[in-house]
């Protein structure tokens, strides 16, 4: 929910604008609006024609274009306002780098030092042995990881995908997120982000049985309550095996074993080696068996109803890292089956596949998964250019998608425009993709940059642990809110927003609301994805020259 009194006529990119890309707004209202240089000499002017009313804001919304500007101050003015914005060569830098450290903040297993962390410093946390959860006789340090969102479990398939993200930002866009940020392993001869990543890595090498498969995730029983991670001192369980983890897994460790060759042939030799028992494991059990929670565990189940995605992406990337014809024709067999190749969530991973076969893989994928897909990639990310035309906002999301975790298909809906431009060229992708960077940063209904730190209307009160309990006004900069949701099922979410709230407002920057307003790993990561993407765009086309 947005506060009316505080709402601008103007929704913008509220961390300013790329010289080298187009400058694109909302006018929420009647015109006209007019674009106007520090020396208020008027360029661009947009009339009076009332908007058609967008569906999921219920706003006369107005998307414009004065296209790109030189560096320098602007001011954009209707209605008897005047709003600020400032063209850089360079904007998005730090909110990058915060994006990334955002991780940082995540870390489980260690003390978050005050020389990193600052004023977000605290002890090590979730130090002791794990139980098995099947056999209470067993028991393991398994230590490292991220915190999995605004709680202190951990998961292996969502876990993996975020290190995928932030593995794929790197592979594709290094020039966008090679920022140093300030962490322990910084100066290293490792960079930054993939020291971050490692740590992750080496926690998913732990949750591995002996047979191969993978735990579905270290949790508690129960969710902590809104304590700080070192209070949180319950026993953590192992929780029992699945499918999906596995395979997750197992395309997660084999695209790092190729990035990390490089720098720790050790390391990264591990990790194929299992990613290939983890294969084998899979392969002989064929038979999918969907997660549920055992009974009396209440933490998040991340349950899903196919493993076929999660198999198609391990097949590709292990294909990519060993050559073995066996993978190759294993991903046919999946690609025939039917895959979503946009989506790049953690129930749906058919895009990171796309990703290995488009990207990396290229022509050696074979006529199947170079040719073929490709084509059905391009039609399949025609989907998001048409949700972000029809919305007043420009955001590639239908009324109906606005769930939990909104920013997730929106920010997935960029990167498959982001993909489709690299591979045709096709500028009006390029900018809808560029329309979803904006939406995080303010361009939406609500007029908020959804990541904490950054933006001049910021949330403030994310549904996060660490940022309810340790005292501090402001929380930990960089985490990024899972936004409007429409379908809220919390009581105090849903008696907030009242029964009329359009799905584009159905947010509350409150604390209780995990339904709106939580945070998560895998929404960080493929806003990293889509930062590195433009801010590399912003190195490769003149940054530093103004």
């Amino acid at each position: 929910m947005t506060d009316p009194a505080r709402s601008s006529v103007f929704r913008l990119c509220q961390e300013g604008y790329a010289s080298v890309l187009p400058v694109r707004a909302v006018l929420v209202g009647e015109g006209p609006a007019v674009l106007k240089d520090s020396t208020g000499k008027e360029l661009f002017r947009l009339e009076a024609e009332p908007a058609p009313t967008d569906a999921a804001s219920g706003d006369r919304a107005a998307l414009f274009s004065p296209g790109r500007l030189a560096p320098g101050c602007y001011f954009l003015e209707a209605c008897g306002e005047k709003r600020r914005f400032e063209v850089t060569s360079d904007p998005w830098r730090s909110v990058t780098d915060a994006l990334i450290k955002g991780f940082y903040f995540q870390r489980c297993g260690c003390a978050l030092d005050r020389r990193h962390a600052g004023d977000y410093a605290h002890p090590a946390c979730h130090t002791a042995p794990a139980v098995d959860w099947l056999d209470r006789s067993v028991s393991r340090r398994v230590t490292g990881g991220w915190h999995d969102a605004g709680d202190y479990g951990k998961y292996t398939g969502p876990g993996a995908v975020a290190a995928a993200h932030l593995l794929y930002a790197w592979l594709l866009f290094p020039e966008g997120c090679s920022g140093s940020l300030n962490i322990p392993e910084s100066g290293s001869e490792l960079p930054d982000l993939l020291s971050e990543c490692a740590w992750e890595l080496n926690w998913i090498l732990q949750m591995q049985r002996s047979d191969g498969s993978f735990h579905h995730k270290l949790t508690k029983d129960h969710f902590a309550p809104f304590i700080m991670p070192q209070e949180d001192l319950d026993p953590e369980y192992l929780m029992p095996a699945s499918h999906c983890a596995t395979a997750a897994a197992a395309a997660c460790l084999a695209l790092a074993f190729r990035i990390y060759r490089a720098y720790d042939p050790a390391f990264a030799n591990r990790m194929l080696l299992s990613a290939v028992h983890a294969w084998d494991w899979l392969q002989h059990h064929p038979d999918f068996v969907p997660f549920r929670n055992p009974e009396g565990v209440h933490t998040g189940v991340y349950g899903d109803g196919s493993d076929s995605d999660e198999r198609f992406w391990a097949a590709c990337e292990l294909f990519a890292s060993t050559g073995e014809s066996r993978f190759r024709e294993e991903a046919e067999r999946l690609y025939a089956a039917g895959q979503q190749l946009t989506a790049f969530g953690w129930a749906n991973v058919g895009g990171l596949g796309a990703l290995c076969c488009l990207f990396v893989l290229k022509e050696k994928a074979g006529p199947v998964l170079f040719t073929e897909l490709r084509e059905k990639f391009l039609r399949q990310s025609e989907k998001p250019l048409s949700c972000a035309r029809a919305s007043g906002y420009g955001t590639a999301l239908s009324p109906e998608q606005y769930g939990w975790g909104s920013v997730l298909p929106i920010l997935s809906g960029a990167m498959a425009m982001m993909m489709n431009h690299l591979l045709t060229g096709r500028t009006d992708m390029l900018d809808a993709a560029l329309d979803q960077w904006y939406y995080v940063l303010g361009m939406n209904a609500l007029d908020l940059c959804f990541v904490t730190g950054f933006g001049e209307n910021t949330v403030r009160f994310p549904h996060h642990r660490p940022s309810g309990a340790d005292g501090i006004d402001a929380p930990v900069p960089g985490l990024i809110s899972g936004g409007p949701n429409k379908y809220a099922s919390f009581p105090a979410t849903r008696s907030r927003l009242g029964e009329n709230t359009p799905p584009a407002k159905s947010f509350v920057d409150e604390t209780f609301s995990a339904d709106t307003n939580e945070i998560a790993v895998y929404w960080n990561s493929p806003a990293v994805f889509v930062a590195a993407f433009f801010t590399q765009l912003c190195v490769k086309n003149g940054a530093g020259t103004e």
